[in-house]
C-alpha cells in the first residue's frame, strides 16, 4: 500500500514538472538542458560546468536533488523537503500552485541524474520521464549501486540511456564501459584539464569534470579562455568534498568524507601520497557496492598501504577485508577518540567514507583546531544532526570488533 501510495505521488510530481518545464521553454525557446551522469564525479562537474557558464548565461541546477523525487521539485521550485509526512502533504498541496506562480526562466539547466537501480522509479528511464537533456554527460562507470544491478554491463547499459537520448553525447572516452555502451551518432570526447583553482587542491579526478565543463562551454560557442577564467574565479566545492582543514596538533584535514566509491577513493590516496609523512588516512565503509565489495575493499587497503603510514578503518566492510595493519574501528566515535589520542604532529589526514552510518564528518569535529570550523562540514542541518545524534545514542554502548 505505502509503496503505491509513493509511486502515485511521484506520478503526481512528474506531471507538474513536465508542465513547468514546457512553460520554460515556452518562454524561452532557447533553453539548453544538460544531464550529467556517471558513478562518480557528477557534483563535481556540474559545478565546474555551472562555473565556467554563469557569468555568462543564466543557468539552473538542480544540486543536491537528482533522484526521481529530487528532479520534479527541483523543476517545479521546491526546496530539499525534511522527508517528513507534513513536508511531503505541504508538497503536494502546493504543486499546482507553483504551476501558476513559478514563471523563473533561464537559458541553461544543468543537472545530477542519479539512479540506484535498473528498475523504475530508480532508473534513467523513468528520469528520462521526466526530462530529456539536449546534452548528456557521461562519466564512468564502477560498482557503487552494483548490489541492486547484475553487474558493471548493466550499471552501463542504463546510465548510457542519457547520452543515447541526447542530441550531443559528452563522454569520457577513456573508461571502457562508457565508450563501449554509448551509440550517440554525436559524440564529444572529453579532454582531461587541470586547471589551478584559488584555495583548492584538486586530485587528478576532478580534471574530467574541468574537461567536461569546457566541452559544454565550446558547444555553446563559449571560448575557452573565457570558461577558463570563469573557472578559476568562480567553481569551489560544496563541504566534504576535498576541503582542507586545520587540526589539532598542527596536523591538516583532506575532508572528504560526503560519500566514498572505489574511483574517487583511490584518486584521493594517490593525491595523499603527494605529502610529507606523517600520512594518516580514515577510510569508511564504501556502501552499495554488492557482490564487488569485498574485492574493492581489500583493492582499497593495498592501494593505501602504499599512499599512507597509518590506515583507520571505519565500518563493518573495512573490519572485515582490510588487512592486519589497518586499525579497525566500527563506528566514528571510537575511531575519533583513537586519533584524539594518537595524533602525531605535523600529520596530513585524509578522511573518506560513505555517509549511512559511516559518517566520518563527525570524527573530523572532534580533530578541528578551531571547533567553530565545524559549520564547514557536510551534513550540519538539523535532520542530519538528529539522525547521527539518534544512531550515537542507540550504538554507542557496542563495542569495536
Amino acid at each position: 500500500m505505502k509503496k503505491n501510495f509513493s509511486l502515485l505521488f511521484l506520478y503526481y510530481l512528474r506531471f507538474f514538472a513536465r508542465l513547468q518545464l514546457a512553460k520554460v521553454k515556452l518562454l524561452n525557446p532557447k533553453l539548453i538542458i544538460v544531464g550529467i551522469t556517471g558513478s562518480a564525479g557528477k557534483t563535481s562537474t556540474l559545478l565546474a560546468t555551472e562555473a565556467a557558464l554563469k557569468p555568462n548565461f543564466k543557468v539552473k541546477t538542480n544540486y543536491g536533488s537528482n533522484s526521481e523525487s529530487g528532479i520534479p521539485l527541483n523543476i517545479l521550485g521546491f526546496k530539499n523537503p525534511d522527508f517528513s509526512l507534513l513536508s511531503w502533504l505541504t508538497i503536494a498541496l502546493l504543486t499546482p500552485f507553483k504551476l501558476l506562480t513559478n514563471w523563473k526562466t533561464y537559458d541553461i539547466y544543468l543537472l545530477e541524474m542519479g539512479i540506484d537501480s535498473s528498475k523504475s522509479p530508480k532508473n534513467m528511464s523513468y528520469l528520462l520521464s521526466i526530462v530529456k537533456p539536449d546534452i548528456g554527460i557521461f562519466l564512468n562507470v564502477t560498482p557503487v549501486h552494483l548490489e541492486n544491478f547484475s553487474s558493471l554491463d548493466e550499471i552501463a547499459q542504463e546510465k548510457a540511456k542519457l547520452a543515447n537520448s541526447a542530441t550531443t553525447a559528452i563522454i569520457n572516452s577513456s573508461d571502457l564501459f562508457v565508450k563501449k555502451y554509448t551509440k550517440n551518432k554525436k559524440i564529444v570526447s572529453i579532454k582531461p584539464t587541470k586547471i589551478d583553482i584559488p584555495n583548492f587542491f584538486l586530485p587528478g579526478i576532478y580534471d574530467i569534470s574541468l574537461g567536461a565543463s569546457l566541452a559544454v562551454a565550446k558547444l555553446l560557442k563559449l571560448d575557452s579562455s573565457t570558461a577558463i577564467n570563469n573557472l578559476k574565479n568562480n567553481f569551489h566545492l560544496p563541504p566534504g568534498r576535498s576541503s582542507i582543514l586545520k587540526g589539532i596538533n598542527d596536523s591538516s584535514i583532506i575532508d572528504s568524507s560526503y560519500n566514498s566509491s572505489p574511483l574517487a577513493t583511490t584518486e584521493m590516496l594517490n593525491f595523499l601520497a603527494s605529502f610529507k609523512s606523517p600520512r594518516i588516512v580514515v577510510l569508511g565503509d564504501m556502501r552499495e557496492l554488492g557482490a564487488a565489495s569485498e574485492l574493492s575493499h581489500q583493492n582499497l587497503y593495498k592501494t593505501a598501504l602504499n599512499s599512507a603510514d597509518q590506515i583507520i578503518g571505519v565500518g563493518p566492510e573495512t573490519s572485515r577485508y582490510f588487512g592486519s595493519k589497518a586499525k579497525k574501528f566500527m563506528y566514528w566515535w571510537q575511531a575519533a577518540d583513537y586519533l584524539k589520542n594518537n595524533l602525531p604532529q605535523n600529520a596530513t589526514i585524509l578522511i573518506k567514507g560513505s555517509q549511512n552510518t559511516i559518517f566520518l564528518e563527525e570524527l573530523i569535529k572532534v580533530l578541528l583546531k578551531n571547533p567553530l570550523h565545524s559549520k564547514k562540514l557536510c551534513r550540519q542541518s538539523p535532520y542530519w544532526l538528529k539522525l547521527k545524534t539518534k544512531f550515537h545514542s542507540e550504538h554507542q554502548h557496542l563495542l569495536t570488533p
